[in-house]
């Protein structure tokens, strides 16, 4: 289970002379094939919660620090996944909130008791600051699909022949053939009928659900708030 075991069966399958290497091999079709690969990755990667993709993230306060740099590989916060702290473990924090609402909190004369979370920039903003020791937990997807033969280092591209994904290999055989058919403006209805039913059959399989992106946003307005609120002395 490689990137030279998937491309050399796609390309033995679109009719083309077997490669005895991909990332180093110069001649123009299999470079094509390792471009595919590379994209098939890419989308794949991105378009499930595949499990091998799921990082563990784990913040604890300080008291005082509100942004937290996300990890080079973060790509987002899991859809339908929430942080959790373990002063509050029965209640997720409110969040992603929209920029605006978390102004509006900002400018209000109390404060929130459970905390709200928004992206920003590299940073995730915890408002208010996090207490002391203070931990929340939470899950990324992370924007390396592939991974290398020792079964640790996980990379954004291709860099070895042994090289492997983190999501099943057929989905990345398939999505070559019809990839390559594609660009050779041959019919690959078929192929793409059979990459896309096994994608989502392999998905399933594993729990990884397909992304549906949706708003989240702060359940208040002026008249009313979810929850207790504390009033700061003068």
């Amino acid at each position: 289970m490689s990137i030279l075991t998937a491309v050399s069966d796609a390309m033995v399958l679109c009719g083309q002379p077997q490669p005895n290497a991909v990332v180093s091999n110069t001649d123009p079709t299999v470079a094509k094939f390792l471009a595919f690969a590379q994209t098939e990755a890419e989308e794949t990667g991105s378009d499930f919660n595949w499990r091998n993709l799921n990082i563990q993230m784990i913040l604890t306060g300080d008291g005082t620090t509100t942004l937290f740099a996300l990890p080079s590989d973060f790509e987002r916060v899991l859809q339908g996944q929430a942080l959790w702290s373990n002063k509050y473990p029965s209640i997720p924090l409110q969040g992603p909130i929209s920029s605006q609402d978390l102004l509006a909190l900002k400018a209000l004369p109390v404060t929130p008791v459970r905390p709200v979370w928004r992206l920003i920039g590299g940073t995730l903003e915890i408002w208010p600051a996090l207490s002391n020791l203070e931990v929340v937990n939470g899950e990324y997807r992370s924007t390396n699909p592939i991974v290398s033969s020792d079964g640790l280092t996980r990379k954004p591209r291709w860099t070895a022949d042994s090289d492997y994904t983190l999501f099943p290999e057929i989905i990345l055989r398939l999505g070559l053939i019809w990839r390559w058919k594609q660009s050779k403006g041959l019919d690959y209805a078929e192929d793409f009928r059979s990459y896309t039913l096994e994608r989502e059959k392999k998905a399933a399989h594993e729990a990884g659900a397909k992304i549906v992106r949706m708003s989240n946003q702060l359940s208040w307005n002026e008249n009313q708030w979810p929850g207790v609120i504390t009033v700061t002395p003068p």
